[in-house]
């Protein structure tokens, strides 16, 4: 079961293409983009209204109340009865906060920091964790009824034992709860429906997975249930806050994704929706306990429209995009109909050159109608008809045939012309080549009087085989020549014969030279190999997010790459998983310092 089982252009599916990538490859890239520490801090802070009642305030206007007060600046255990600051803290009715910021956890040797997500059985969802490099929690009770003495706390998430938020978040771009998804602000949406060169970046997967509005209330980790930092957490974080967040849609801790400007791949993304494929048996079935290596080679799965075909429901393929670890961080698949469709917008214009129409006259002239005349002609530009056959290595065919005859004299008995012109073009895909095969015949028939000459005047083959390969940016390029076997061409075309002795008195084959002669210059200046740039102008979707290993074609046409993550940050893999100056194998992010502008 792999790629080469690609079968897009089933009924069942129909996307015009697919980017599956594996969990361990989104796992692996999450947290080389999560290293770099490129995510905002957030800074949550609450205080009482009039009524005692928690309201979420600006943080620097709490600061500018509390006379510069910092409430994530106060030491754990500051007594609230001395301290300045939770004084000026407490007179501006200040009761709990949070700074946070998505990133690596601290204390994590790379190989046990926590999976970011787990690809689970269900196809609509997947397991979030969200992690952050920094969590703190501050809070201030001013004393009273049953706690009459004010208390402050100050904790953070301790390095080696992170506190994790774990999320059910719903992958659907078309959500059916109108209550949610459907209700997000218009300007949220395009953010998590981003149809541009970053679609399927690991910055707008972290959008995707951190949005509020798709998850599950988070489960907490890592933090002691009954205490006070867990009840403070579950009540004013995963509570108030996180519920003002799925309201309008806001990530929870303020991930971001830059739109790329442009989008240089040569099928336009129109529509976009994902599902998950988790490691299927030789039948297409789920195992029911996949081993945590099968459990990797799950995927992500984008499925994609282009040039604004609508969008089709999530079906689950009954074949694993990647079957081996360490073989690629994923697979781009491009259904056999879209990439035979991008093959007959670049083909047309060249074979409409050798669909001929044809033209006869034949006339006489001369006070007895002694004198025979012909007049032929044949107008290229004519319209084929295009075939995509639905299996098979040939995806797409043109064919044209026309016909034009005339005649003079009783029954033709003084003259007669006929000209016919068949032309077929055929696409076919196999292994990692491109076969373009062209047969072009033009039939001749010419009497005058008695005798009379016919044939294929022109009877030629073309069969150019392209062979792919693909650069990092995604282009196809070729290694196609112009000498056999890359470049063949069979020509069986015939000079039709006459009688010399009757040619003594009417003079045909000076006729059928000149009509041969006229057909043949006409058509060597059209007939020719398909040029370079019919493979090489195409650019495969996401050059901005991966590179490409190899290319070929599956059993069922589909074209397919292998693919790699791109690295998201200015670090590179080798950086991250061996640094000298490392001790003991512990990755640590540096925390921002108090002056960090973010």
């Amino acid at each position: 079961m792999s790629v080469t089982q690609s079968f897009l252009s089933n009924s069942a599916y129909g996307y015009d293409f697919v980017v599956a990538t594996t969990q361990a490859s989104i796992n692996a890239t999450m947290k080389l983009f999560l290293s770099s520490n490129q995510e905002p801090v957030a800074n949550i802070c609450y205080i009482a209204d009039a009524n005692g009642n928690p309201t979420q305030i600006d943080y620097e206007t709490l600061k500018t109340n509390a006379k510069g007060s910092d409430p994530f600046a106060v030491p754990n255990g500051a007594d609230p009865s001395t301290d300045q600051d939770l004084k000026n803290l407490m007179a501006a009715r200040f009761m709990v906060g949070f700074r946070a910021q998505i990133g690596l956890p601290p204390g994590y040797a790379p190989t046990a920091i926590p999976d970011v997500v787990k690809l689970g059985q269900d196809s609509a969802s997947v397991t979030f964790n969200l992690m952050c490099s920094e969590f703190t929690v501050v809070q201030l009770v001013p004393g009273g009824g049953y706690a009459p003495q004010p208390t402050w706390m100050n904790a953070s998430q301790p390095s080696g034992d992170a506190w994790l938020f774990t999320s059910q978040v719903d992958l659907r771009m078309f959500a059916t709860d109108a209550s949610a998804y459907d209700r997000l602000p218009a300007a949220v949406k395009a953010q998590i429906e981003n149809l541009g060169a970053s679609a399927f970046s690991v910055q707008q997967l972290l959008f995707d997975l951190d949005n509020a509005a798709l998850e599950s209330v988070p489960v907490i980790s890592g933090v002691a249930p009954g205490t006070t930092l867990y009840t403070v957490l579950q009540k004013d974080f995963l509570g108030a806050y996180f519920t003002a967040m799925q309201a309008n849609g806001t990530p929870l801790l303020g991930a971001t994704i830059t739109m790329a400007a442009s989008d240089p791949s040569t099928l336009e993304l129109s529509n976009l929706n994902m599902e998950v494929s988790p490691f299927v048996d030789g039948n297409g079935n789920p195992l029911p306990s996949p081993t945590p290596a099968q459990q990797d080679l799950a995927t992500l799965n984008y499925l994609c429209e282009a040039d604004n075909d609508q969008p089709r429901p999530p079906v689950p393929f009954n074949w694993n995009w990647v079957d081996s670890a360490g073989q690629s961080d994923g697979i781009l698949a491009i259904n056999r109909n879209t990439f035979a469709n991008y093959f007959k917008g670049q083909l047309a214009a060249q074979v409409a050159n050798n669909c001929y129409a044809p033209y006869c006259r034949v006339w006489l002239s001369g006070l007895f109608d002694q004198n025979v005349h012909y007049e032929w002609n044949m107008t290229a530009g004519q319209t084929p008809t295009v075939t995509t056959p639905t299996s098979g290595q040939t995806v797409l065919q043109f064919a044209y045939s026309g016909y034009a005859e005339d005649q003079a004299g009783l029954d033709g008995d003084m003259g007669h012309l006929t000209i016919s012109t068949t032309y077929n073009l055929s696409v076919d895909f196999v292994g990692n080549t491109i076969v373009v095969s062209q047969h072009l015949v033009v039939y001749l028939y010419v009497k005058c009087m008695a005798t009379s000459g016919s044939g294929n005047v022109i009877d030629k083959q073309i069969i150019d085989t392209f062979t792919l390969e693909i650069g990092d940016n995604g282009q196809l390029t070729t290694s196609w020549s112009d000498q056999a076997p890359a470049h063949v061409v069979i020509d069986n075309s015939e000079n039709p014969s006459v009688n010399p002795f009757l040619n003594f008195f009417v003079n045909i084959t000076q006729l059928i030279a000149d009509v041969e002669s006229w057909l043949q210059s006409l058509v060597a200046a059209n007939l020719g190999s398909p040029p370079l740039s019919v493979v090489q102008n195409f650019v495969f979707p996401g050059g901005n997010t991966f590179t490409y290993d190899d290319v070929l074609f599956s059993d069922n046409q589909d074209l397919a790459a292998h693919i790699t993550y791109a690295d998201p940050t200015s670090l590179h893999l080798s950086d991250f998983f061996q640094d000298p100056n490392r001790s003991s194998g512990v990755f640590h992010v540096p925390k921002p310092s108090q002056s960090d502008p973010r």
